[in-house]
């Protein structure tokens, strides 16, 4: 079993850079979360799909993230590995898994099997950060929580308010 590694201090100015960058890549990763979803409504247009295929598309995050986080927790993977490096790897293939979305049939089974992929690796985004966050924290664990949440919650938001806005062709 691999040693489990240690998060180096961060110096108070540095603990806030990397605080910042910790939410802004909690923001762009979590917006693969409603992706898919807030565009969903076009998709049932342009494609006719049913309501048991739009459901899994929308649904199948979810159960990832479940799965993910479950395998996660009974592995320990967020105390063998480094965990920027965990939440960095969880990230790209969160995000490459979305993006080949884009050159499936919507209609087709893969759309859920890829969108249950983006939840699985979410739980090394989630959590993995608030872990980060927690080893930083001295007396401010609940502002640097409280940014995290708030970081996740932007991020979770953007697909539907780009879509409000009045989306992207």
């Amino acid at each position: 079993m691999a040693e489990p590694t240690a998060q180096p201090d961060i110096d108070p100015g540095g603990k806030w850079v990397s605080m910042a960058l910790l939410a802004l890549c909690e923001v762009l990763a979590m917006t693969l979360w409603f992706s898919a979803s807030a565009v969903l409504p076009s998709l049932r247009l342009e494609y006719g799909l049913s309501d048991l295929q739009a459901s899994l598309i929308s649904s199948s995050v979810s159960a990832g993230f479940v799965a993910g986080t479950l395998t996660s927790a009974v592995l320990g993977l967020a105390d063998r590995f480094d965990p920027r490096r965990f939440f960095m790897v969880s990230a790209l293939i969160a995000a490459a898994a979305n993006l080949s979305i884009l050159w499936v049939d919507p209609a087709s089974w893969v759309v859920p099997v890829l969108r249950f992929a983006v939840g699985a690796c979410m739980a090394g985004v989630y959590p993995v950060g608030m872990k980060m966050a927690s080893t930083w924290a001295r007396a401010d664990m609940g502002l640097l929580v409280g940014l995290l949440v708030g970081a996740l919650t932007l991020g979770s938001a953007s697909p539907h308010l780009i879509g409000a806005l009045g989306g992207i062709d």
